[in-house]
């Protein structure tokens, strides 16, 4: 028997730590449309991470820039704010997007592009944790968040060097590497942004959203 989350992954590709894209996607994002196309051909930024715990689900276009997720990761995880200790970052892709500066910048995201800001959140991808040289990094089994193990890590920078995110970080005040670790499963970034440009679905929510999603569209009778 097929199961709704069943379907949610089997629609989404399956792989844990992988960005999809589509209908559903759309639908997650809150986009009016499951054409990606509709700006000339451009991606619209929006992405959905899917992990053991859920689903993290970040649309920039909502992101007015308020930087409310930063301050909010920075406090939660350090007990201050600042945008060098946040896991999640919106300051560096505010002018010309998360892939910096390109050829054809004005037609990209960032305020020196279409004024849209691009809240970067960790993919939970390998990477950091294949080049760290300390294997000081490893996956939580019941979130899928990939974890600095701070006693072990020497702050050499490997890990943001390779970073294809730019969202992990060594925090020169105590030379170790800073990275999401999704919060024990309850973001903290998602529950304070304001325009819903970063929510958290657990695996619950996300079959509901995909009930609507299904009577909505027809697709399931």
């Amino acid at each position: 028997m097929i199961t709704r989350r069943g379907m949610l992954k089997g629609s989404m590709g399956v792989a844990v730590g992988t960005v999809y894209s589509g209908t559903l996607i759309s639908f997650l994002t809150g986009c009016g449309s499951d054409n990606n196309n509709d700006n000339g051909g451009k991606d619209d930024g929006g992405q959905v991470v899917v992990m053991p715990g859920g689903l993290m689900v970040v649309n920039p276009i909502l992101c007015v820039g308020c930087r409310r997720c930063e301050a909010a990761c920075g406090w939660n995880h350090e007990g201050d704010c600042g945008p060098t200790i946040a896991r999640v970052k919106v300051a560096h892709n505010m002018n010309y997007g998360p892939h910096g500066v390109q050829s054809n910048y004005y037609d990209q995201r960032g305020e020196g592009g279409d004024f849209t800001l691009v809240p970067q959140t960790c993919h939970q991808c390998n990477v950091c944790m294949e080049v760290c040289p300390q294997k000081a990094i490893s996956i939580n089994e019941k979130t899928g968040a990939r974890e600095v193990d701070e006693s072990l890590c020497v702050g050499c920078g490997y890990c943001a060097d390779k970073c294809p995110q730019q969202t992990i970080k060594v925090v020169r005040s105590k030379m170790k590497s800073v990275k999401c670790d999704l919060c024990q499963g309850d973001p903290n970034c998602a529950q304070v942004c304001t325009t819903g440009a970063i929510k958290f679905y657990t695996w619950e929510e996300a079959e509901d959203a995909l009930d609507i999603y299904n009577n909505y569209t027809g697709l399931v009778g």
